[in-house]
């Protein structure tokens, strides 16, 4: 069986349009509704299995490394434009804060030139969808296109928490790219809360100096918290270290015996991780 797991350098970073695009555009024979993690099993014997869980960044290391049939497709979005999105769950507060895209985006950095490791840029993605499907038709040859990423709204069935996520099914476009220079108190606060922000935006291609921070003199920070806690409890955090081992050893397990190992994880647990 082979796996394509999406996994994010942050809450809000495509993650579901992503997965959407794909079941609906290309051959898959099962898909979960909406998130599941890398710990999930599909029921059954179906040759490609796709799911999505953005936090999994942190644990997917060692199971590429040790599952060839095992693809990860990383979501990358300019954090700016990541810590200004909301979510119809809770529109009155923004979603997530600086301290998943610090944490994540260097999970991401370590793996991204790993084979089976496909980073895609939301801007590319929301810019040139067929391009971008073009680039995973490449990189996971097993995968068999049955429409256009461009013309993915024609045709996808979508569930009630994506359609959530998603405020509805719409042609794929750039609409949401820039939108944080409407929301410049909030980077302020944000900034301040989680330090700066300027060497990540140049290390990932989003901007070529600090001149962007211009734009935020003489602007009052926001520091009203986002619907996720800003800063990482420790247990969560050997949760988040400890769990990309114990389903590496999994991986290992199963290919010695053959067969993919269902287990139930209880619920309490896997919200740890």
């Amino acid at each position: 069986m082979k796996r394509i797991h999406i996994v994010g350098v942050s809450p809000r970073t495509g993650t579901t349009l992503m997965a959407e695009a794909i079941k609906t555009c290309f051959h898959i024979d099962y898909h979960t509704n909406h998130e599941d993690r890398l710990f999930v099993r599909a029921p059954g014997q179906p040759d490609i299995f796709l799911t999505k869980s953005p936090k999994d960044i942190m644990i997917v290391g060692p199971s590429l490394k040790v599952d060839p049939d095992l693809y990860v497709i990383c979501m990358l979005r300019d954090p700016r434009d990541i810590i200004c999105s909301r979510h119809k769950k809770d529109p009155d507060r923004y979603w997530a804060g600086l301290k998943y895209w610090k944490r994540y985006s260097r999970a991401a950095e370590r793996l991204k030139k790993h084979p089976r490791f496909i980073l895609v840029r939301y801007e590319s993605f929301v810019s040139d969808p067929d391009q971008t499907q073009q680039l995973l038709s490449e990189r996971i040859p097993f995968l068999r296109q049955t429409a256009l990423f461009s013309e993915y709204h024609k045709a996808a069935t979508v569930s009630d928490s994506s359609k959530e996520a998603l405020r509805g099914v719409r042609p794929i476009k750039p609409t949401s790219v820039g939108r944080w220079h409407n929301h410049k108190e909030r980077i302020v606060g944000q900034i301040e809360q989680h330090g700066p922000l300027s060497d990540d935006l140049i290390r990932f291609g989003y901007e070529k100096n600090d001149d962007w921070m211009e734009e935020l003199e003489g602007v009052e920070a926001d520091l009203r918290p986002s619907h996720f806690p800003e800063f990482m409890t420790i247990k969560k955090s050997v949760f988040l270290k400890l769990g990309k081992y114990s389903e590496a050893i999994r991986r290992i397990i199963e290919q010695l015996i053959g067969r993919r190992i269902r287990i139930t994880h209880p619920k309490k647990w896997l919200s740890a991780l």
